[in-house]
């Protein structure tokens, strides 16, 4: 077996053996530095991937010595030949979830544009696949299981140098349509090297396809493998729970805490689920979400920040900003986050949830829930007020059954003593099939009746958690943009969501 061969190799018998232990592999989506992409690239593994040897067997302590009885000796026994010892059980075999990986069948099972087989150089006999434009597979129903993880393993380089080839698993709407969620890698070498997709297939795992880019050189890939995993964990250690206001009877069931050193671009996403998952404003804001340090994480705090980047767009869209798009979705539950607003006029800061696309491919809006929208055009919306409710259907009206006194019910903002840029406030909502409960900092807001159906009264997907700073239009832009406040940023100390114990 060649080196580059006993590589791929190693890295699947890796995620086979993720399958088989009870405890999981760990790490296994990587955290990358931002790229103008919606998703940056995992890490390659560069290096043959070693296993844990075998735990060794505990060691089991003597009896106590016993003081020795005196008794005529026994008759001796019959010598019994000791029984072979048993061979150990064959480890069981992970299915593969794609076809044709190593190209054995042509081009069979794949389609392609300006992809050629050639001669494997790591695989005596064996053919590779010269890729100068893409190559996609789409994967077999029912091979993915949504809610359940899987892992991508591509053995890859470039031909020559330059732009990187683009590794993906992608689902569309409807099938070979509108791109809609895409898990990437890049390939930046021309050295072989495996690299490696962890995912979680969403509610549409049916619309799944593996997809394989050239960018500029060609790009030459000798296996690809599709292999189910361990759960990917969507939660981790909560770093405080001070100014946490969890209701009783509910259970964590994803979180970030921003511990690291970047955004985990295994959690988020970068721009809105729409267009193809690239759409980088709404409305008529005057902002384009983007990754140029945009999110930045430090001290455990991410800060999504806006920042003006020219005076002449002819659209007057002259600021950058930043957003982030939970790839894990739900329907109902309890969500809060730890944040200060940013200051100066004419920003819009955001924490709300949005409609993912549904099983059966839908995607439409409403339904959504503003947990809060902090708005400061300086005149009619100032630093004290906080917006919050939810967008209903047509003649569907959204029924308030509790009020705090301090909530405007007519322009739904909760007006406070205090300015909310100049501290730290934990702002949550309680999400049920029939109503939306809103809190701050522990104190109810109000309670009001809300359903989570599309447009045409079915219900809507499951939903994905959205945090945003905007910049200007007709509201918070109406009285201008204070470009001298600028940069600004929407701080981001924890964002936890949790699910309804049975």
């Amino acid at each position: 077996m060649t080196p580059m061969n006993a590589l791929h190799a190693a890295t699947v018998a890796l995620a086979s053996a993720c399958l088989l232990l009870s405890a999981g592999c760990g790490g296994g989506d990587s955290v990358a530095a931002e790229t103008q992409d919606t998703r940056a690239s995992p890490t390659p593994l560069a290096l043959p991937v070693q296993t844990d040897p075998p735990a060794t067997a505990p060691q089991v302590a003597a009896p106590p010595a016993v003081a020795p009885q005196v008794a005529a000796p026994p008759a001796a026994a019959p010598q019994v030949a000791a029984a072979p010892a048993a061979a150990p059980a064959a480890a069981p075999q992970v299915a593969e979830l794609l076809s044709n990986g190593q190209f054995s069948l042509g081009l069979g099972h794949w389609d392609t544009q300006d992809a050629v087989l050639v001669a494997s150089t790591q695989r005596a006999g064996g053919q590779a696949l010269s890729i100068g434009g893409g190559a996609t597979q789409r994967i077999a129903a029912p091979s993915l299981v949504a809610g359940r993880s899987y892992t991508l393993l591509v053995t890859a380089r470039l031909e020559s140098a330059g732009a990187p080839a683009r590794l993906s698993v992608q689902f569309r709407r409807p099938a070979g349509s509108e791109l809609i969620r895409s898990h990437q890698a890049a390939v930046v070498s021309a050295d072989y090297q495996v690299y490696r997709i962890d995912f979680t297939a969403p509610p549409y795992a049916a619309m799944g396809e593996v997809a394989l880019n050239s960018a500029g050189p060609r790009l030459r890939v000798e296996a690809v493998s599709l292999l189910a995993r361990t759960p990917i964990v969507q939660t981790e250690a909560v770093t405080s729970t001070a100014d946490s206001y969890v209701p009783a009877g509910y259970a964590l069931a994803f979180n970030d805490e921003f511990s690291g050193s970047s955004l985990d671009r295994s959690k988020w996403f970068t721009r809105y689920i729409y267009g193809g998952g690239m759409l980088d404003r709404l409305n008529d804001e005057q902002q384009r979400y983007r990754d140029n340090d945009n999110h930045s994480v430090a001290n455990g705090v991410l800060s999504l920040t806006a920042r003006k980047v020219t005076s002449t767009d002819p659209g007057g869209v002259n600021y950058e900003s930043g957003v982030i798009r939970s790839d894990w979705t739900a329907r109902y539950g309890y969500y809060e986050a730890r944040v200060k607003m940013p200051s100066g006029v004419g920003l819009w800061p955001a924490f709300w949830l949005a409609s993912d696309v549904s099983a059966s491919g839908d995607l439409a809006w409403p339904p959504e829930i503003d947990i809060f929208e902090f708005v400061n055009n300086g005149v009619e919306d100032k630093r004290n007020m906080l917006h919050s409710g939810v967008i209903s259907l047509p003649n569907v009206p959204s029924d308030l059954s509790y009020v705090d006194p301090d909530f405007n019910t007519q322009w739904n903002y909760f007006w406070a003593p205090y300015n909310f840029d100049e501290g730290w406030h934990t702002v949550g909502a309680e999400w049920t099939p029939t109503e939306v409960t809103m809190y701050l900092d522990g104190r109810k807001i109000y309670t009001r009746s809300y359903r989570w159906n599309f447009p045409d009264g079915t219900l809507a997907g499951p939903a994905h958690i959205l945090l945003n700073l905007a910049v200007g239009g007709s509201w918070a832009g109406r009285h201008g943009i204070d470009d001298a406040a600028l940069p600004q940023s929407l701080q981001i100390d924890w964002v936890r969501a949790y699910s309804k114990l049975p």
